[in-house]
């Protein structure tokens, strides 16, 4: 009996907007009906990930806009070929906190978007994606609350209230959408985004097998 494949579902958001939160959260319901479920991130673990981690963090010097797209394009590829599709092909829904939405708000937000998009091209796209829409201020709000945590390279109130506006252009709350998602009012108390994310899903029969 051939195994069935599982479903890539992704989680978009600008930083603060709670994906990493809501990601475990899904991966624990999934769980609990007796899903195999893998949770992974962008930027990854994996060596390119690992240099993109420390240019966040502030523990390398930043290099070009331009030089930051590709290092995520490039782990994107890695990741999807390490870590995604092995997954996916084996029968495991893949849930993951941040993928190609991201690189055109954040570093489209500061290179050609079309240019950002090219170089991406041959990452496949997510079967799923919620995007977690928050304002700025409240991101700015809810970092501020992470205890002992240096800010990253994006997480100033004037970065996120471009990247956040990238996004939405990205997923179609303003003009056209380049990219097809569920949009998710994520200034609501975690417990109702959560509840949002899991009607959606039991919404999409593909998602939630009986």
């Amino acid at each position: 009996m051939p195994v069935k494949k599982g479903r890539f579902i992704v989680l978009e958001g600008i930083d603060g907007a709670g994906t990493t939160t809501q990601l475990h959260r899904v991966r624990a319901a999934l769980e609990a009906r007796g899903e195999r479920v893998l949770a992974t991130c962008e930027p990854t673990d994996l060596p390119i990930g690992a240099s993109i981690r420390s240019v966040l963090r502030g523990d390398l010097a930043p290099p070009p806009h331009d030089s930051i797209a590709l290092l995520f394009a490039a782990d994107r590829l890695d990741h999807l070929a390490r870590e995604i599709q092995p997954a996916l092909a084996d029968g495991v829904h893949v849930l993951c906190d941040r993928y190609l939405g991201s690189s055109l708000a954040y570093q489209g937000s500061h290179c050609d978007q079309a240019w950002v998009a090219q170089i991406n091209s041959h990452a496949r796209l997510p079967d799923l994606t919620f995007y977690v829409r928050v304002s700025a201020e409240t991101a700015v709000q809810r970092i501020g609350l992470r205890d002992g945590e240096r800010r990253e390279l994006f997480e100033r109130k004037d970065t996120l209230e471009r990247i956040a506006a990238a996004y939405d252009k990205v997923y179609g709350v303003t003009g056209e959408a380049m990219l097809d998602s569920i949009v998710v009012d994520g200034e609501q108390p975690a417990d109702e985004v959560f509840y949002q994310l899991m009607l959606s899903l039991k919404a999409e029969s593909s998602f939630w097998p009986t």
